[in-house]
C-alpha cells in the first residue's frame, strides 16, 4: 500500500468512526425523548433501559451510516484541501480520482457490510427491541398512593389514604376494600392510622394498621332473596395486612409472537412472503368473481367476464378441491371400514331426487359416480375416474326461468304496469342495490388491505438494499464537495451534511408514502432519492476534477459580471 493510500485512509477512518457514534447518539437521544412517557414512573432499572437503548442503537445504524459517510468524506477531503495537501498531490502528477480511490474502495466495503447489517443484524435487533418495548408498555407504574384518591394498582384491592406524611411511610385515615372474592365489596377495613413499607426485596407490601374496624359480609350458600347473609365486625388496636407486589414485576413475553412482522425478516423471508401473499391475493380475487356470480348474478351476467389468468387459477383451485374431496372419502372409508360395493352406490344414487326427476339410468349413474379402490395413495388415474357429470335440471318456476334468460331479453318495464308491484319492485331494487354496494365495499377493503400489506413487504425489502447503497451515493457527494470547498473541521462540512441529509430523509419518506398510496411502485419510491442524488454526486466529481470554485464568492461574482456584459452588448447591438 502506498503512502498516499495510507494517508487518505488514516484521515478518513477516524472521522468515520467518530461521526458514526455521534450520529447514532443524536438519533437515539431523539428516539428516547419521544418515548419518554412510556418509561417514566415504571421503575424499570438500568439494565432494562440499557438493553433497550443498545437494540435501538443497532436499529439506527442503517440511518446513521449514510450520514456518517457523508460527513466524514466532507471532513477528510476538506482538511486535505484546507492544508494544501490536495494541491501537493495534484502537483506530483496524481489525479483527484486516484486520490479518492482508497476511500472509495473502503466505502464499497462499508456498503456491502451495511447491507449485511440491515439484512441480518438489524432484523434480530428489531425483534429484541420491539418485543422489549411492548413489555415496557404493559409494565405497571411503580407504587404511588396519593392522598384523597383510590389506588387500584394492586389486583383485587382498592386503597384510599386521606393523609400521607412526609416520611412516605406513615399514613392517616385509611380505607381498604378487598375484592378477592366474587361477591363484590364484602370486606372493608377502616383504620385511624398506619404504616406502609415493602419487605423481602420489594416482593410484598406490608400495612400496619392501628385503631380500626373490619367489616365482612358472608353471603349465604343457597343465595336467593330470602336467605340471610352473615355479618362480621371486628375491632382491632393493631393489625397487619400483607399484599403481594408480583404484578409489578417486569415480565418478558415470548419473542416468537413478533417474528411474523416484516421488520423482523430478511430479504429471503420477505421475498417468500411476498410471493405467497401475491398468490393469496389472486385467490381472493378469484373468490370475489365466483361470489359475484351467486350474490348478484342478474347484474353480473353478460356484463363482466373473469380474466383469463383468474380462469386458469380457478381451474387449479377447483382441481385441488376435487382431490381433497376424494381424499376425504378414502380416509372416511378406511377409518370406518366402509367397503361399499358399486351396486350399493348405484342403488343409493337411483333413489336420490335428482335421479328421479331426470330419469337417469343405472349405467349413467355408474359413469357419474366412481369410488377409487386404492386407499394407500391417490394417483392421476383415480382422479380422472372420479368425475361428476353435470345434470341440467329444467326451471321449475317463472322466476327460475327468468334467471336463465339473457339480460337483454328481460322486459324490466313490465314490472311497473301493475301499480301494486311498482312500490314493491322499487323497494326490492333499492334493497338489492344497497346489498351489492355493501358487499363490494367489504370485498374492496379486503383487497386493498392485502395489496397494502404486499406493498409494505416490498418497501422493506427494497429499503435494505437502498439504505446500504446510500452510503456510496453520499460518498460521491461528500468527497468531491470537500475537495471543492477546501474546509475541514465541524463547521461548513456539518452544515452541508445536514442539508443533504435532510434532502435524503425527506425524499425517502415521501417516496415511501407515495409507494404505500400506490402512486409509484415500491422500487421507484425507495430508490428514487438515489436516482436523484447520484447525478448530483457525479456533477460535483466533475467539477472537483476541473478545480471548479463552486462555493467561492468570486466565482459567482465573475459569472454575474459576464452575464451583465452580455446584456450590455445585446443592448448596444
Amino acid at each position: 500500500m502506498k503512502k498516499l493510500d495510507k494517508l487518505v485512509l488514516r484521515t478518513f477512518i477516524g472521522p468515520l468512526v467518530l461521526t458514526m457514534f455521534v450520529v447514532v447518539f443524536i438519533l437515539l437521544t431523539q428516539l428516547m425523548l419521544n418515548k419518554m412517557d412510556e418509561f417514566v414512573g415504571k421503575d424499570l432499572g438500568l439494565v432494562v433501559l440499557s438493553e433497550l437503548m443498545f437494540y435501538f442503537s443497532i436499529n439506527l445504524t442503517q440511518t446513521a451510516l449514510p450520514l456518517a459517510v457523508l460527513l466524514s468524506s466532507l471532513m477528510t477531503f476538506g482538511n486535505l484541501g484546507e492544508f494544501s495537501e490536495l494541491t501537493a498531490i495534484k502537483g506530483a502528477g496524481i489525479s483527484l480520482l486516484r486520490a479518492l480511490r482508497p476511500a472509495f474502495l473502503l466505502t464499497v466495503i462499508i456498503t456491502i457490510l451495511g447491507f449485511l447489517n440491515n439484512n441480518f443484524i438489524v432484523t434480530k435487533a428489531n425483534l429484541k427491541a420491539y418485543s422489549l418495548l411492548y413489555d415496557i408498555k404493559k409494565h405497571k407504574p411503580s407504587l404511588d398512593i396519593k392522598e384523597g384518591t383510590f389506588y387500584n394498582g394492586i389486583p383485587d384491592f382498592s386503597i384510599k389514604v386521606n393523609k400521607k406524611y412526609p416520611d412516605g411511610e406513615t399514613l392517616g385515615d385509611i380505607i381498604i376494600y378487598d375484592h378477592t372474592g366474587t361477591a363484590g365489596n364484602n370486606v372493608v377495613t377502616f383504620a385511624d392510622s398506619g404504616r406502609m413499607y415493602s419487605v423481602l426485596n420489594n416482593r410484598y407490601l406490608l400495612f400496619e394498621l392501628y385503631k380500626g374496624k373490619r367489616y365482612e359480609e358472608i353471603p349465604s350458600p343457597g343465595g336467593g332473596r330470602n336467605n340471610i347473609s352473615d355479618f362480621i365486625r371486628n375491632d382491632f388496636k393493631s393489625s397487619k395486612l400483607v399484599l403481594s407486589l408480583a404484578s409489578f414485576d417486569f415480565k418478558k413475553s415470548k419473542e416468537d409472537l413478533w417474528t411474523s412482522h416484516y421488520y423482523m425478516k430478511n430479504t429471503r423471508q420477505l421475498r417468500t412472503d411476498v410471493d405467497s401473499m401475491s398468490l393469496g391475493l389472486t385467490d381472493l380475487k378469484v373468490a370475489v368473481f365466483d361470489d359475484a356470480q351467486t350474490a348478484f348474478g342478474r347484474y353480473y351476467r353478460d356484463r363482466v367476464q373473469m380474466p383469463e389468468a383468474y380462469l386458469e387459477r380457478k381451474k387449479y383451485l377447483d382441481s385441488l378441491k376435487m382431490v381433497e374431496k376424494i381424499a376425504d372419502s378414502i380416509r372416511y372409508r378406511d377409518e370406518y371400514n366402509h367397503e361399499e360395493t358399486m351396486e350399493q352406490v348405484t342403488d343409493s344414487a337411483e333413489n336420490t331426487p335428482a335421479a328421479k326427476t331426470t330419469n337417469l339410468s343405472s349405467h349413467q349413474i355408474q359413469k357419474s359416480v366412481t369410488l377409487p379402490t386404492d386407499s394407500a395413495k391417490l394417483n392421476q388415474q383415480q382422479i380422472s375416474k372420479a368425475r361428476i357429470t353435470k345434470v341440467n335440471i329444467p326451471p321449475k318456476t317463472a322466476k327460475d326461468s327468468l334467471k336463465i334468460l339473457p339480460v337483454k331479453q328481460i322486459n324490466i318495464d313490465s314490472i311497473f304496469n301493475v301499480k301494486r308491484n311498482k312500490a314493491q319492485g322499487l323497494r326490492h331494487a333499492l334493497s338489492e342495490a344497497r346489498n351489492i354496494k355493501n358487499k363490494l365495499a367489504v370485498q374492496t377493503n379486503r383487497l386493498r388491505n392485502n395489496n397494502l400489506m404486499i406493498i409494505k413487504y416490498k418497501i422493506e425489502m427494497n429499503k435494505k438494499y437502498a439504505q446500504a447503497f446510500a452510503c456510496l451515493v453520499m460518498f460521491l457527494i461528500g468527497a468531491p464537495l470537500g475537495a471543492i470547498i477546501k474546509k475541514g473541521g465541524l463547521g461548513v462540512p456539518v452544515i452541508i451534511s445536514i442539508i443533504f441529509f435532510i434532502l435524503y430523509y425527506v425524499m425517502s419518506i415521501t417516496g415511501k408514502k407515495w409507494a404505500e398510496e400506490g402512486a409509484v411502485t415500491p422500487f421507484i419510491g425507495i430508490w428514487g432519492y438515489s436516482f436523484i442524488l447520484l447525478p448530483v454526486g457525479f456533477f460535483f466529481l466533475r467539477q472537483a476534477k476541473n478545480d471548479a470554485r463552486l462555493l467561492e464568492s468570486d466565482f459567482y461574482a465573475v459569472a454575474i459580471e459576464k452575464l451583465k456584459s452580455r446584456f450590455r452588448k445585446k443592448r448596444e447591438d
